[in-house]
């Protein structure tokens, strides 16, 4: 069973972020091969195998499930595979009469290469440490709004309507009402003017 464990970027190593880097490409890469098999086949000098351009779109979109998954490595190594093949049948475009087809056919089986070593590295990475992702750091018992979230929209909808004046005297208040209800706040805490220095209590 696949399960996502991306945050937000600050939270991603550098090895979590190449490996979500080559998942959601591939994505991309297998939508685009998906769609349009016929510009790409056409691209490298590869007409005629439009399906097989397809199948491969298919083959990228699951091997970039899989790279987003919890244990990437398989679908890392999978890539690897699957990016040799690329390479072998781009290469099979270096043999067209169009001139600006076999460039860019070369230049297909650079960049097919080029990714097979960036999957392999990536799926060492992983390797490394186990396979799978660490889990993602939980904050679940962490809240910035103590009164609840409807209380806080609120108060800064009527600060906004009255006025700072307005909304700093019922914040007063609302301390006061806090302080009646906790016995262990002092008059200070509720909003009372402090003691002066000097001054005993008899």
């Amino acid at each position: 069973m696949m399960a996502w464990k991306y945050g937000s970027d600050s939270s991603l190593t550098a090895a979590d972020a190449l490996v979500r880097g080559i998942g959601l490409f591939s994505l991309g890469l297998g939508v685009a091969e998906l769609v349009a098999p016929g510009k790409i086949a056409r691209t490298f000098g590869l007409e005629g195998k439009e399906n097989i351009v397809r199948a491969f779109g298919a083959r990228e979109i699951a091997g970039g499930v899989g790279t987003l998954s919890i244990n990437p490595q398989p679908a890392l190594w999978a890539r690897f595979a699957g990016d040799l093949m690329d390479a072998a049948t781009v290469a099979l475009g270096t043999r067209s009469d169009d001139e600006e087809k076999r460039r860019n056919a070369w230049i297909g089986v650079g960049a097919a290469v080029g990714f097979a070593a960036l999957d392999a590295f990536a799926a060492t990475l992983m390797a490394k440490r186990g396979g799978e992702r660490p889990p993602p750091a939980d904050y679940s018992d962490r809240s910035g709004l103590p009164k609840g979230v409807e209380a806080s929209r609120g108060y800064y909808r009527e600060k906004r309507e009255k006025g700072p004046a307005v909304a700093s005297r019922d914040a007063r208040k609302d301390r006061t009402h806090s302080s009646d209800a906790d016995p262990a706040r002092t008059e200070t805490d509720a909003g009372q003017a402090p003691i002066p220095a000097g001054v005993s209590i008899g």
